[in-house]
C-alpha cells in the first residue's frame, strides 16, 4: 500500500480544543492587494503603508478580492459549561489498539473516512467525493472531496428544502476540501473535510457566486435550509454576511420562529450559548458551513499513532497567534519567530508579502515530536426551537454510527 501525499503538517487537536474563543474569525481578513514589487521588498513594507495602499479602491469587507484568500477561517467559540456535551457511538468502539494498528496497515479503506486536525490546519483520509445530484452540482469537482458524514449532513438538510419545495432546482456546490485535504487555495480552512462552500437559493435563477440581496434571495428556501442545518445536523457554525443574517431573521421572526431561539442561533448567549451563524468578509455570495463529525474525527483520533508509524501523516502542528503591530513588515515577523517568509505566506493563505495593521497572523511554531490528538470530541446539542422534540433522522444516524466496520 503506497502512502497518501497529504501535504501539510497537521493539528491533530480534539475539535473542542482547536476551536478559538472568539466570536470574530481569527484569521486574516484584509490582506493587500498584490503589487508590481518583488517579493523580497514587499516582505519588507511596513504594516501601515501595506495598509494605506490595499485601501483605496478595495472590495467591500464582504467580497474578496480576486486571488486573495477569503476570510472563511473563523473557528466556533469554545462551547460554554451551559452547553450540552455528549460523545456518540463508534464504529471503533471496542477495538483493541492491536486490531486498529493491523486495519491502517492492511485495510486502510476499511476504516472509512477520517478528518485529521482543524480546519485550518489538517489532512483529508479515504475522502469522498460529491457528484452531482437532485441537491447540488459541483463546481469544482477536483475540490469536493469531504467525509462521508459531511455530504450526508448536507443532504439531509437540503433534503428538508426539497420536501417543502418540490420544484426546488440543484444549488451550486463549491469547495469542500482536496483529495488528501491540507491547503486550499484560496481558503484559509477547507482543510480536513468539514467545510463547505454552497450557493444561496435564488429567486431569479442567479449562478454561482452571485452577491444575496433583498430582491435576488429566496428567503423561504434559504431559511428552511439554514434552519435543517441548525436542527437535524452536527453544525459546528455557519458564515453568512451580515446584512443577509438580517434578512433571514426578519423572515424567520415574522413566520413565527421563536425570537430567543433565534437571538442564540444568530449572536449567543454571553456565557451560555455560542452563536451558529456568523459574519465573515466574503459570504455575501455563498454560504460556509462547518460541520462537527463525531465519526471521522474519532476515526482519525483512534487510528493517529498507526498513521504516524505507517509514514501516512505527519506528526501536529502547533500554532500562536501574532496581531500585526504597524510600521511590522513580515520579514520582521519572519525574524521574530525563525519562520521563513513563504512558510508564513503559505500558512495565512497570503498571496503576497503585504500586510495590514491589525491582521491577526498565524505563526508555526516547534513541537517536540508526536503527541496525542487529545481527548475524544464531545458534540454541542442541538440547537432545538421550543417545544421541538427528537429531531428527525437523529436516530437513524446515531444506530449509523455504532455499526461495526468489516471484520476485523
Amino acid at each position: 500500500m503506497k502512502p497518501l501525499a497529504l501535504g501539510c503538517a497537521l493539528t491533530l487537536l480534539a475539535a473542542c480544543h482547536a476551536l478559538q474563543p472568539s466570536s470574530r474569525p481569527s484569521a486574516p481578513h484584509g490582506q493587500a492587494t498584490a503589487s508590481s514589487e518583488s517579493a523580497t521588498s514587499a516582505d519588507e513594507t511596513p504594516a501601515s503603508v501595506a495598509s494605506a495602499s490595499g485601501e483605496a479602491g478595495a472590495p467591500g469587507e464582504d467580497e474578496a478580492p480576486s486571488g486573495e484568500s477569503l476570510d472563511d477561517s473563523g473557528e466556533s467559540a469554545e462551547p460554554s459549561a451551559a452547553e450540552t456535551l455528549s460523545t456518540r457511538p463508534h464504529p471503533l468502539d471496542g477495538w483493541s489498539d492491536a486490531q486498529i494498528a493491523h486495519a491502517v496497515a492492511h485495510d486502510l479503506a476499511s476504516l472509512g473516512p477520517m478528518s485529521l486536525g482543524s480546519p485550518n490546519a489538517g489532512a483529508l483520509l479515504n475522502g469522498v467525493q460529491a457528484t452531482e445530484n437532485q441537491f447540488y452540482k459541483p463546481i469544482s469537482p477536483s475540490g469536493a472531496w469531504a467525509t462521508q458524514e459531511t455530504l450526508d449532513f448536507l443532504a439531509a438538510a437540503l433534503s428538508r428544502v426539497h420536501e417543502r419545495f418540490p420544484d426546488t432546482a440543484p444549488l451550486a456546490l463549491g469547495d469542500i476540501s482536496g483529495k488528501n485535504g491540507g491547503p486550499s487555495h484560496p481558503h484559509i480552512s477547507h482543510q480536513s473535510g468539514r467545510d463547505v462552500d454552497i450557493a444561496y437559493f435564488y429567486n431569479d435563477g442567479a449562478g454561482w457566486y452571485a452577491r444575496g440581496t433583498a430582491k435576488n434571495l429566496d428567503l423561504p428556501r434559504n431559511w428552511a435550509f439554514v434552519r435543517a442545518l441548525i436542527t437535524e445536523t452536527d453544525v459546528d457554525l455557519i458564515l453568512i454576511d451580515h446584512s443577509i443574517q438580517v434578512l433571514l431573521e426578519d423572515y424567520a421572526k415574522q413566520h413565527g420562529e421563536d425570537p430567543a431561539w433565534l437571538a442564540g442561533i444568530f449572536r449567543g448567549v454571553p456565557g451560555k450559548l455560542r452563536p451558529i451563524i456568523r459574519h465573515a468578509p466574503g459570504h455575501a455570495t455563498h454560504v460556509h458551513v462547518r460541520f462537527f463529525n463525531p465519526v471521522a474525527q474519532e476515526t482519525a483520533r483512534r487510528c493517529h499513532a498507526f498513521l504516524l508509524q505507517a509514514k501516512l501523516t505527519s506528526a501536529p502542528q502547533s500554532y500562536i497567534t501574532h496581531k500585526v503591530k504597524k510600521n511590522e513588515t513580515l520579514g520582521m515577523i519572519s525574524r521574530k519567530y525563525g519562520v521563513p517568509v513563504p512558510r508564513l505566506r503559505a500558512v495565512n493563505g497570503l498571496k503576497s508579502s503585504l500586510i495590514r495593521e491589525k491582521t491577526a497572523l498565524r505563526i508555526p511554531v516547534a513541537t517536540r515530536g508526536p503527541s496525542g490528538p487529545g481527548p475524544r470530541l464531545r458534540v454541542p446539542a442541538r440547537r432545538l426551537p421550543p417545544g421541538a422534540g427528537t429531531p428527525v433522522g437523529e436516530s437513524a444516524r446515531e444506530a449509523a454510527a455504532a455499526q461495526p466496520p468489516p471484520t476485523k
